[in-house]
């Protein structure tokens, strides 16, 4: 309640001061700091991981879809025209490797996030073995993966 002094004056209470110390400000940013510490470091590892996994994820997709594509259009042709060590000609089908990609009548399997390595057809009668070698296009080294894969098809067509 106001008062008023004896020369007429009106006096107002003091009012407390409602704002924070230079210590209580020092504290506060000293635990954000300890916190925010904690929690980047753990943010980034799971987005590194993250990373990385889809990197050998797409890997191991392309190689076994490039597998499987060969093997289907093995078993479906009716000839064998020529097996080379790099490519293999099944009646109008080519499949080949060029500047890292494989390719059925010149059109790419393998996606430009990858690069197949390595392509070896040898072939046994009607039985066409295969190895193939895939890698990540990537420039960080921690994202780099790679995936051999070997298999073989019989030729239906030819007894």
């Amino acid at each position: 309640m106001p008062s008023i002094t004896a020369s007429g004056q009106l006096l107002l209470p003091m009012k407390k001061n409602s704002g924070f110390t230079l210590i209580e400000i020092i504290l506060y940013v000293g635990i954000i700091a300890i916190i925010f510490a904690a929690i980047v470091p753990f943010t980034l590892n799971i987005i590194n991981t993250g990373s990385k996994s889809a990197v050998q994820q797409e890997v191991t997709d392309n190689a076994r879809f490039v597998s499987e594509k060969i093997k289907y259009e093995i078993r479906r042709t009716s000839a064998i025209t020529s097996v080379s060590a790099n490519s293999i000609v099944l009646g109008a089908t080519t499949i080949d490797l060029l500047n890292g990609k494989i390719r059925i009548n010149t059109i790419p399997l393998n996606s430009d996030n990858t690069t197949v390595s390595d392509l070896t057809f040898t072939r046994d009668n009607s039985n066409i073995s295969f190895t193939l070698t895939v890698a990540a296009n990537g420039v960080r080294q921690e994202y780099q993966s790679n995936i051999s894969l070997r298999s073989a098809a019989t030729v239906r067509g030819i007894q």
